[in-house]
């Protein structure tokens, strides 16, 4: 073992009371890797030297000891809830073909403010309007919507 790894070592031992734990356990810090496959090379020993060396240096918190590194089956997983969440806002678009005056004032405001995209504001929630704004719009609240869409053109709410 090198100089360094040794210290790296006596680190660990006095930072966390079961320092192999940390070093076989992937971690946020090191892109989801192990600390231990950073010991395989001098250089990566020296960014974990360096990083326990680290004033801002934390034991890991609750969430980081349940981390699991990024793959692509969980990637595969977030494209297809995205899917599915793109899916279900186009079936909302849709049922607003043919609805009425009311609606189109909404979707003509929103695309005065946002453009392109103000077809898609009415979908997203909206932390100020505590719902999504098509939500509202469909509970014949459309004038809260657009009083939204006056204070955003003018810069008072984001």
């Amino acid at each position: 073992m090198t100089q360094m790894a040794d210290e790296i070592r006596a680190l660990l031992a006095d930072l966390y009371g079961d320092p192999e734990d940390f070093l076989k356990t992937p971690h946020r810090w090191f892109g989801g890797r192990s600390p231990d496959e950073l010991m395989a090379t001098e250089a990566r020993q020296f960014v974990l030297l360096k990083f326990l060396r680290g004033r801002d240096h934390v034991p890991p918190i609750e969430p980081d000891r349940d981390f699991k590194p990024y793959t692509t089956a969980n990637a595969d997983d977030s494209i297809d809830q995205a899917i599915a969440r793109l899916k279900e806002q186009i079936e909302q678009l849709r049922a607003l073909k043919g609805s009425g005056p009311e609606i189109a004032t909404v979707i003509g405001r929103a695309r005065e403010v946002y453009g392109d995209e103000g077809l898609l504001w009415l979908l997203e929630y909206n932390q100020v309007l505590q719902t999504t704004p098509l939500e509202l719009v469909l509970q014949g609240k459309a004038e809260r919507v657009l009083r939204q869409l006056g204070r955003i053109e003018h810069g008072v709410y984001a």
